[in-house]
């Protein structure tokens, strides 16, 4: 058990030693001894703990998530527009940008992230261990994509192990529960099962499901025709909205399916005879140039 300070828990919980105090006034922390104040670490990461779930749950009834919170906060702390170039300026610049951090991306990311955030170069995740130790704040002991989007980068080879272990270990809990991972020899089925099977496959023989039989009488006539009525309909449909592009359409549609009609009922031969100079039937409604027919001719 490590002890705190008001100042220390105040670094720890991202709020001000003033903070600490009036919390412990309302009885929210619990005090190892009054003068001077000492609390117990563990019992401030609870509180911390508790904060943050209750955090995350105010973000889900507002319909946002710790990656929406993280990417504005970082362009909170690297607006465009920096307007700092000596050393002094930027320091004082950072601890601007760190000053209107809100308090609900203070409290899920901590001090020392934020810090490590607004760094430009180098690794961010090990910076905020580094800034946890010197500030007494806390870090992130593992993977998130809360934090890889406030920092704007991955884990780099020296932290990545640390930062994916507990990531890894919590999915294969998942998929293994119990720690139980299955052999690498697959166990093939055995005479008894194989019988089986045989058994439940002849009785639930599938039934292969009868054809249509085409109507001999039916030779595309129904078809055409039924076609025939729906664009006629959108025409009119057309024509009463005022859409002359899609009147256009359906109007060559309709031409290529009474041509088509024709066909089928073997009027088209007969009506009439003969080729166009283009090439085209003459029953089959061409829209080319008329200049010159050649009726009669095959």
């Amino acid at each position: 058990m490590s002890i705190l300070s008001a100042v220390q828990a105040g670094r720890y919980l991202g709020v001000t030693e003033k903070t600490v105090r009036n919390w412990i006034n309302r009885g929210e922390l619990e005090v190892l001894s009054v003068d001077p104040v000492r609390l117990d670490s563990r019992h401030v990461h609870e509180v911390l703990k508790a904060r943050q779930a209750a955090a995350l749950a105010d973000l889900a009834g507002r319909m946002q998530d710790p990656v929406r919170l993280a990417r504005e906060t970082r362009r909170v702390l690297h607006p465009r527009d920096l307007g700092a170039n000596l050393p002094q300026d930027r320091a004082e610049a950072e601890r601007r940008r760190l000053s209107l951090v809100s308090d609900v991306a203070r409290l899920l990311f901590g001090n020392a992230a934020l810090t490590a955030a607004c760094s430009g170069d180098g690794c961010r995740w090990c910076r905020a261990q580094d800034f946890a130790k010197v500030l007494g704040g806390w870090a992130p002991t593992q993977f998130s994509e809360g934090f890889r989007a406030l920092f704007d980068q991955e884990p780099c080879e020296k932290c990545g192990p640390g930062l994916y272990g507990p990531v890894l270990a919590a999915l294969a809990a998942r998929v293994h529960p119990g720690g139980e991972r299955p052999s690498a020899a697959s166990v093939g089925p055995s005479a008894a099962e194989r019988q089986a099977a045989r058994e439940w496959a002849g009785r639930r023989a599938p039934v292969v499901a009868a054809r249509p039989v085409k109507d001999k009488d039916d030779d595309g006539k129904a078809l055409v025709a039924r076609r025939l009525r729906e664009v006629r309909g959108q025409l009119k449909v057309a024509k009463r909205e005022g859409d002359q592009r899609r009147a256009i359409r359906l109007q060559q549609t309709l031409r290529a399916l009474t041509a088509d009609a024709a066909v089928v009922d073997g009027r088209a031969a007969a009506a009439r005879p003969g080729r166009l100079a283009c090439g085209h039937l003459l029953a089959a409604g061409c829209g080319c140039p008329r200049r010159a027919s050649a009726r009669g001719r095959q």
